[in-house]
């Protein structure tokens, strides 16, 4: 009778060593989980924040000529960081002198490098367009400096030429295809064309807020994102 008590006895420390064995490995498996799904949550984040990858074909854009003249890297105007393309933004130059179109724009970005912190990847006259920055490179245009989820750092900056012999309302059609484009091509819906506004403030693309035309635009990218 004692040496049955002894294997009773001897049983019930059995099963307190494989409950206390249970819940080990049970806390265990748990903290595996955990770290996986950690490991698995930092990967997803890191992988929609990745910089965007070159997708859009900007030699021609319908029927408009596209010059690729970039900025020279590692300068003020180019630092060269890579980032997430989540918007267009379309301004208007300002620059309502005589013979101020795309060329001219262009040649002011390259004769300025490294001398400020200002700059934009594509200007757009009446005949053609000139393209600056890589789009999935960070520029300077929408005045919020590096701001998380600003226009410098997630937009790509478009400027519309405003000199008096030049075709506005062409330079609006031009533009027009040029954004709808980038949107289809960075699969980016029409809620990511902003203007210079939506970031700084500032009362910009000026000519086409001043006219209330800013609707009309956003209908003339739509349509053009259709038009195929």
């Amino acid at each position: 009778m004692g040496y049955g008590i002894r294997i009773r006895r001897t049983n019930r420390r059995k099963f307190r060593i494989n409950k206390r064995r249970a819940g080990l490995f049970l806390v265990a498996v748990i903290g595996i989980l955990i770290g996986a799904a950690a490991a698995i949550g930092g990967t997803v984040h890191y992988i929609e924040n990745k910089p965007t990858k070159l997708r859009a074909n900007v030699d021609v854009i319908a029927d408009i000529p596209v010059i690729t003249d970039f900025v020279s890297a590692k300068t003020m105007e180019r630092p060269g960081e890579q980032r997430k393309i989540k918007y267009i933004v379309i301004h208007e130059t300002g620059n309502a002198g005589k013979n101020a179109n795309a060329a001219s724009h262009n040649n002011y970005l390259h004769t300025k490098a490294n001398s400020q912190q200002k700059s934009w990847h594509y200007t757009v006259d009446d005949r053609e367009i000139y393209y600056h920055i890589p789009d999935n490179e960070i520029a300077f245009h929408a005045g919020d400096g590096l701001s998380q989820d600003g226009g410098n750092r997630n937009g790509i900056g478009i400027e519309m030429c405003i000199n008096p012999e030049s075709d506005y309302e062409q330079t609006l059609e031009n533009t027009a295809k040029l954004a709808a484009m980038l949107l289809k091509a960075y699969d980016l819906s029409i809620d990511s064309l902003k203007k210079h506004e939506d970031f700084s403030g500032k009362h910009c693309p000026d000519h086409l807020l001043s006219e209330g035309r800013w609707d009309e635009f956003v209908t003339m990218v739509k349509d053009e994102m259709n038009a195929e």
